[in-house]
């Protein structure tokens, strides 16, 4: 996951009425939501190697490897375990993706929009949850509470942002915008998902969760990425990010 998973930081202190409204001083919700996003996005480009873990509802655990190359908005995850073995996704943007078939099929298709909702390789992450890169471009925020450490923002999809979720509440660390928690309501206010980061590491000089996961409360299943190595900045080309590069993965 990998825009599922980057990260700028700062002190932010002030007070917020329950109305939302701003007092002097206090850094707008919108300004936290951007350097958070500037936190995990702000680099030309990251690799990541990820060890994922789903869990059933008997306790029954299922594990895949697979990299993630992001670049922008974009990203190219390939497969490297499991029945799922030479596989590759491009995620272009929130209703583009586009998944290879290996040999003997060896071609490339296109997702169906209706199709983004559904879970990415069975586990607790969407398709569309993979898409989300920037969160500014795709929520509107309001300032939700505070407590001593962190930060909560409620954020509301934009109008024709079609996400999946009727708003999510990001918990957010004052000493800098990192995600450590976010719940994921649907339109009946029922909570449907929880995600969590652990581990809090330095990879090659970046600070970065080694553990992230997602879970559904109603039923227990979980699904936990462990991020076994981290690199940014290598200088991948604007050229690996397209449906025709996906072919030449093999």
């Amino acid at each position: 996951m990998i825009r599922t998973t980057s990260v700028a930081l700062a002190v932010l202190l002030g007070v917020v009425f329950a109305t939302g409204t701003v007092e002097a001083g206090t850094p707008d919700p919108s300004e936290i939501l951007a350097k958070m996003d500037k936190k995990t996005n702000g680099f030309d480009d990251v690799e990541q190697s990820i060890l994922l873990t789903i869990t059933d509802i008997r306790g029954k655990a299922k594990a895949y490897e697979f990299n993630i190359k992001q670049r922008g908005v974009q990203r190219l995850i390939v497969f490297e375990t499991g029945e799922s073995k030479g596989q590759a996704v491009l995620i272009e943007d929130l209703n583009r993706m586009y998944i290879y078939l290996p040999p003997p099929m060896n071609k490339v298709q296109k997702v169906a929009v209706g199709n983004m909702r559904q879970s990415f390789l069975g586990s607790d992450w969407s398709n569309t949850d993979m898409s989300v890169v920037d969160w500014s471009e795709t929520y509107d925020v309001t300032f939700d509470h505070e407590d001593a450490d962190f930060w909560y923002l409620q954020l509301i999809p934009k109008k024709g942002q079609d996400t999946g979720y009727a708003r999510v509440v990001h918990k957010i660390n004052k000493s800098e915008p990192l995600i450590h928690g976010t719940d994921y309501f649907d339109e009946k206010g029922t909570l449907i998902k929880v995600f969590w980061i652990d581990d809090v590491r330095d990879y090659h000089g970046v600070n970065w969760p080694r553990i992230v996961g997602m879970k559904d409360p109603r039923t227990g299943h979980q699904s936990v990425m462990t991020v076994k190595d981290l690199k940014v900045n290598q200088g991948f080309k604007k050229s690996m990010f397209t449906p025709r590069y996906l072919k030449w993965l093999k």
